[in-house]
């Protein structure tokens, strides 16, 4: 005896499992941003130190995989403004982990770098981040580590263009026909 399914019985499937899958991934994010938070070393509770920001880290996390930036490149990496790059870099170097220059050829340039403690502190995050990536992209077949990291890259983008495209007193679903892979 052979089971027919319904054209509706298939949406349903489909929209189940869909909302199953979103649930699992909304539920994932918040981990995720603790996981982000926590790779980052914590300085020794000392009067006076303070944790960096996970914007922070950003910045120094670009300037270690990209070298020395103008401010403006660093807040196009980044997908910041000038003025919220300035606003780290300049909280960085009050902190030490910084250091500023003006090249010859162009003194209305200011360049960015890191200190050797700052980028010491930089490659440890990333290593430890390496090896959680590295563990979980060892368990998934290539098929599967090729479409995990599709997802990943495919959510950043469209959460950077949520971000970027809407107020944050209105922020609200943008419209299926708004396609961003283009």
């Amino acid at each position: 005896m052979t089971t027919t399914i319904r054209p509706m019985q298939v949406a349903s499937e489909t929209e189940t499992l869909s909302r199953q899958q979103m649930d699992q991934v909304l539920e994932v994010l918040p981990t995720l941003r603790r996981w982000l938070l926590r790779s980052v070393p914590k300085a020794p509770r000392q009067e006076g130190i303070v944790p960096l920001p996970l914007s922070h880290v950003r910045v120094l996390i670009h300037l270690y995989q990209r070298g020395p930036l103008t401010m403006g490149q660093l807040a196009h990496g980044l997908g910041i403004s000038c003025s919220a790059a300035t606003e780290c870099v300049a909280a960085l170097e009050g902190r030490g982990r910084i250091l500023k220059h003006r090249p010859q050829a162009d003194r209305r340039q200011v360049v960015v770098s890191l200190t050797p403690e700052a980028e010491a502190a930089a490659s440890r995050v990333l290593s430890y981040r390496k090896v959680v990536v590295g563990d979980v992209l060892r368990h998934l077949s290539p098929m599967e580590a090729e479409a995990f990291v599709k997802g990943l890259l495919l959510l950043a983008l469209k959460a950077e263009f949520w971000m970027d495209h809407t107020d944050s007193s209105q922020r609200a679903p943008l419209a299926e026909k708004e396609d961003i892979r283009a």
